[in-house]
């Protein structure tokens, strides 16, 4: 008897196990893209059965997060119709755009509010809220650097979470980067915020 019971419980354990939900499977490819590699994820946790936004599922990888925490769809739908455009000086389409008018354009387009259109502009303009730690950061803040000289800003990301950031790289065009980056990290000057009433207009 005492076998039989051992038997039955290694069996229910097995069928237990084995019935998970199904999950979308993302991984880096060795060039920087993400795969994915089915049609479809679910919650495992609360909300059991939740299919989640391709979208969520991709930059939950950028951002070394869950889909769950990827809310902002609007943003993200911006990000990844812009991913990979090249840097251009100057630029303001496809063809190529800088930093600054790309921070433009997310804004305007995304959240509906206007900015100047160079980044010692965006700096230094009375729109933003600004401040020195990263520890207060929050998605849609932008952050500002010093990549050029003696220059007090001269490039301008947005704000993601978990450290991450979207920006027009010169090197490599409109990508997410960490603040971590030994690139980044020092170059890093403040983040600003957008004010309560700009943002409610």
């Amino acid at each position: 008897m005492f076998r039989l019971s051992v038997l039955l419980t290694t069996i229910c354990s097995g069928i237990l196990l084995s019935c998970g939900s199904s999950k979308k499977t993302v991984q880096p490819a060795s060039s920087g893209d993400i795969i994915i590699t089915s049609t479809e994820v679910h919650s495992t946790g609360t909300g059991a059965n939740r299919a989640y936004d391709s979208i969520q599922v991709k930059y939950a990888v950028y951002l070394h997060t869950t889909p769950e925490q990827v809310q902002n769809l609007r943003l993200y739908r911006f990000i990844d119709k812009w991913l990979y455009t090249p840097y251009k000086w100057g630029g303001d389409d496809k063809q190529g755009i800088d930093c600054s008018a790309f921070m433009k354009r997310l804004l305007s387009e995304v959240y509906q509010i206007q900015i100047p259109r160079t980044s010692i502009q965006q700096f230094f303009d009375g729109w933003i809220e600004r401040y020195k730690s990263d520890r207060y950061l929050s998605e849609g803040d932008l952050v500002f650097f010093q990549t050029i000289g003696e220059n007090a800003v001269s490039h301008v990301g947005l704000y993601l979470g978990n450290h991450m950031f979207v920006n027009a790289s010169s090197s490599k065009g409109v990508c997410i980067a960490s603040l971590e980056d030994p690139y980044w990290k020092p170059k890093f000057v403040a983040a600003g915020r957008i004010k309560r009433q700009l943002a409610t207009n």
